[in-house]
């Protein structure tokens, strides 16, 4: 029997806004529900951010959740490529080093690379229940294949990779929307464990499965007052992003708890994150200075070479001599050797004397 008949009156009220909102377009255009990102949540961003190579080639804007589902229903884009757009969704690339213990991990470790893509495959194909998916990702998370990803993160691949399956995502603000409505109705809707302010790391796929249900119970419970709503949107609905009512509610009553562990202030970690947060952006201001310089220097070498080629000149000459395989090797050494001269300031005349003393001895037919 139901402690409450519908959610009270005055929650209901605050979803009712949350909904109406949910109706409306954001400034640029786009359906609030569609769940667009900010802009700082783009994959180019989060691939730069992560340390991945070559992130110049993923694109500049926000994707949006119709996106992701449409770029999940095409085969031809591979587990590991969703996987990566569903985290940049979702806003990986503001959890301090989690992009980057992820994507080192993922480089360097082929076999935790595999393991994932084995367990990303089983969801994609519905070869698990929700329960099964969930406790996996928990598997992959304790044996250190899935660093830096959480409950939070992992269970937005599981709504994405298992669309119509009710995986919804389980978040802190989903987590505290429901406790906050535990407390009002004990019997059908659950506690959610947490750690301070996000789902404890210890939930299993049963804690898993009582939070969909919830979910569930939530798009009964507002069928008088909003209509009839799937239970996505429920989830979606108490998440509560735009309006902000039924979220101010639901963390207003987490700090009230005093049944929860607080996380004690420990300022040694504070320290150590801001020193690594400012040794990671020396690092990555290094690395960017050290690719402008490449890039310079190699500029110049060409602009040399290019120099050499329009006199008559022992370069010039030799390159006339080789064959064709040979004159690319010689005109990329002397590109190299003249660029890493220039870098380390010495005179690139002494790199193309050494070039010409090293290619002496090759006589080849010209062609």
């Amino acid at each position: 029997m139901r402690i409450n008949e519908v959610i009270d009156k005055q929650d209901l009220k605050l979803l009712k806004l949350e909904w109406n909102i949910l109706q409306t377009s954001d400034p640029e255009g786009i359906p609030r529900m569609a769940a667009k990102g900010p802009p700082k949540y783009n994959p180019q961003r989060t691939a730069k951010v992560s340390g991945m190579p070559n992130y110049e080639k993923y694109p500049t804007v926000t994707s949006t959740k119709p996106e992701i589902k449409a770029m999940v229903a095409d085969p031809k884009n591979s587990n590991l490529k969703l996987f990566f757009y569903i985290l940049a969704w979702g806003g990986i690339v503001n959890r301090a080093r989690n992009p980057q213990m992820l994507v080192r991990r993922l480089m360097t470790d082929k076999v935790a690379r595999t393991e994932l893509l084995k367990t990303l495959e089983r969801i994609r194909r519905g070869n698990l229940t929700n329960a099964q998916a969930f406790d996996e990702f928990q598997r992959l998370r304790k044996n250190k294949t899935l660093q830096g990803v959480g409950v939070s993160y992992f269970t937005k691949v599981l709504y994405f990779l298992r669309p119509g399956q009710n995986s919804f995502i389980l978040d802190q603000f989903t987590a505290k929307a429901m406790n906050y409505l535990h407390s009002k109705d004990p019997v059908n809707y659950p506690q959610i464990p947490m750690d301070g302010d996000m789902p404890a790391n210890n939930l299993t796929g049963q804690d898993y499965e009582a939070y969909i249900k919830g979910v569930a119970q939530v798009a009964k419970d507002v069928k008088k007052s909003i209509g009839q709503i799937s239970p996505e949107e429920a989830e979606f609905l108490v998440f509560g992003a735009y309006g902000k009512k039924f979220r101010d509610a639901s963390e207003k009553y987490h700090a009230s708890r005093t049944d929860l562990k607080k996380p004690k202030d420990n300022k040694f970690r504070y320290i150590y994150r801001a020193q690594q947060a400012k040794q990671d952006k020396e690092q990555q201001a290094q690395q960017q200075a050290q690719q402008s310089q490449l890039s310079q220097t190699s500029g110049k070498a060409q602009s040399l070479w290019n120099q050499y080629m329009q006199t008559a000149n022992p370069v010039s000459q030799k390159y006339r001599t080789l064959s064709s395989d040979s004159k690319t090797d010689f005109q990329q050494e002397f590109i190299d050797d003249v660029a890493e001269a220039l870098r380390k300031g010495v005179d690139p005349q002494v790199a193309i004397k050494q070039l010409l003393v090293n290619y002496s001895d090759i006589t080849e037919s010209k062609t």
